[in-house]
């Protein structure tokens, strides 16, 4: 038999049927798991996502106490102190930087150099 780019298919006949049922009724059980398993992962994600709205009042509360002290920190402290943190601030995002460092770790490296430059810049202007 020459090939020509065809392809050619076979076909089941005469008592394939109790297979033909068996498969099927195979088929039908993953469909029904993998639907239950959505449903499941459907049910934790929106308990997961209540857990995480009950909570974010709190979280931002936090934040906004930390951050207010973290300004009276830095306004507390001298002009030398605040350009020297910043300076090494600054050091330490530009080395991670240049590493190839995640840009999560550089832009939290480059964070508190901000916060002491622009108390700086806030004093001059004062």
């Amino acid at each position: 038999m020459a090939q020509t780019g065809t392809r050619s298919t076979t076909t089941r006949k005469g008592a394939g049927t109790d297979t033909d049922d068996t498969e099927n009724g195979t088929g039908q059980t993953q469909i029904n798991a993998v639907m239950s398993g959505a449903q499941q992962a459907a049910e934790v994600a929106r308990q997961t996502a209540e857990r995480a709205a009950a909570r974010l009042p709190e979280a931002v509360a936090r934040t906004q106490v930390a951050a207010r002290d973290t300004q009276v920190a830095l306004e507390g402290m001298d002009g030398q102190t605040l350009l020297a943190g910043a300076t090494f601030s600054l050091g330490l995002g530009l080395g991670l930087f240049v590493s190839g460092a995640h840009r999560l770790l550089v832009t939290a490296a480059f964070l508190p150099a901000l916060a002491m430059l622009l108390t700086l810049l806030g004093r001059k202007e004062e």
